[in-house]
């Protein structure tokens, strides 16, 4: 099966107000693998450019004056696409857009149409994560799609990620790694506060040793960063070929050598190394920080996780699991320590925690400041919960209004 995968750019945001396209990028598809053909055009409007779309897309009325307009390429778009289906991120804008090119290109003697059937991929991220931000960039952020450049610009860079959005989104694996808020449901497990007598409140009985973990992102899944890859089935050879490398170049750095595998990916995790295991504290407190210490645009959020009981590191065999659990780690650093430090470690086959006895707390992201502030004064910032120099630059940092 043949699709192409068409993006655009165009003068403004509406066609109903006589705005045109400037910049057309395609990607084609064979039976859901990208080919290497292409097409790829800028195009003459015949008029100006909104300046507001130019700060979006970044393309100026003096770069497209001596491009041709779009009557002098239809027929070699048309043959590009054929018949076959397209694949559009938000149809209800593009697929406007190049109805109306079209029509405006017929002459006396040549009558043309667009007729293609078509997919939309927003949709597919709408139905599959209601309630959620499905913007493109979002939903590659969700999918692990690369959206670092590859050399292409503009149209036909979007094209190419709105196709590997799609290979994504229709493999059922990705289910295992994406996140699902309607497992949270507002005032069951879901709290959202917005002063710290809000928070406390709603760690108020919450036991000693309830994992807690701070999100920076309340749409991020509980998934250890090992998973955190759009090619889902190999996690396991991915872990084989990290940690065999890693083993045989760390040995002269470490002061003792690890006794067990458990304790190589605590030591694998603290220096950055994607693993099986996933960072939590026994601190509400340590968990907030991470919730709102970036002072990102988007809600954070403390999960809180009763997990009940621990394992000891010699117990866990990472190849024999069968489902997560929480262990305390012995190799601890001083940042573990500072942090009150705990981890689960996750099975292949339950990639991403999910537990109706997890409790998620939200924080909105106008109060994220606030939240900051009041943690400064609980001793709790970069200085305490990273105990080295580059903890205590940055708490220097954020005394003095830098960000």
């Amino acid at each position: 099966m043949r699709q192409v995968v068409v993006a655009i750019e165009s003068t403004g945001a509406e066609v109903s107000a006589g705005h045109r396209i400037i910049e057309i990028g395609c990607v084609e598809l064979i039976d859901e693998q990208v080919t290497d053909r292409r097409f790829h055009v800028y195009l003459n409007p015949e008029q100006e450019v909104d300046p507001s779309s130019i700060e979006i897309h970044g393309i100026t009325n003096e770069f497209l004056i001596d491009k041709p307009i779009f009557n002098g390429i239809v027929d070699e778009f048309l043959e590009f696409i054929g018949n076959d289906e397209l694949v559009i991120f938000d149809a209800s804008i593009v697929i406007p857009f190049l109805h109306n090119e079209v029509l405006l290109s017929e002459t006396d003697n040549k009558e043309r149409s667009l007729t293609n059937d078509f997919v939309d991929v927003l949709e597919i991220g709408k139905e599959r994560h209601p309630g959620q931000n499905n913007s493109l960039y979002s939903l590659c952020k969700r999918y692990y799609v690369d959206t670092s450049s590859t050399g292409l610009t503009g149209a036909l860079f979007r094209s190419e990620l709105i196709a590997k959005l799609l290979l994504a989104l229709i493999n059922e694996s990705t289910k295992k790694i994406t996140s699902d808020l309607s497992r949270y449901e507002k005032g069951d497990n879901l709290v959202v506060v917005k002063t710290f007598s809000e928070f406390d409140e709603a760690i108020d009985g919450i036991s000693k040793t309830a994992l807690c973990r701070g999100v920076s992102n309340h749409e991020y899944p509980l998934l250890p960063s090992l998973f955190r890859h759009n090619d889902v089935e190999s996690a396991d050879v991915r872990e084989h070929n990290l940690m065999w490398v890693f083993k045989t170049h760390a040995k002269p750095h470490l002061q003792s050598p690890p006794e067990n595998d458990v304790e190589w990916l605590t030591i694998a995790q603290h220096h950055g190394l994607p693993t099986r295991l996933l960072d939590w504290s026994l601190s509400p407190l340590i968990a907030c920080f991470f919730a709102v210490f970036t002072l990102s645009k988007s809600d954070g959020a403390i999960y809180v996780y009763d997990i009940g009981r621990f394992k000891k590191e010699e117990e866990i065999d990472s190849q024999k699991l069968e489902k997560i659990v929480a262990f305390f780690p012995s190799h601890a650093t001083r940042r573990v320590t500072a942090q009150s430090g705990m981890f689960t470690i996750h099975p292949t086959s339950n990639m991403k925690l999910e537990s109706k006895s997890i409790k998620k707390i939200v924080i909105p992201a106008e109060h994220k400041r606030y939240f900051m502030e009041k943690l400064v004064k609980y001793g709790i910032h970069s200085g305490t919960v990273f105990p080295e120099l580059d903890g205590l630059s940055n708490y220097l940092r954020y005394l003095n209004g830098y960000r």
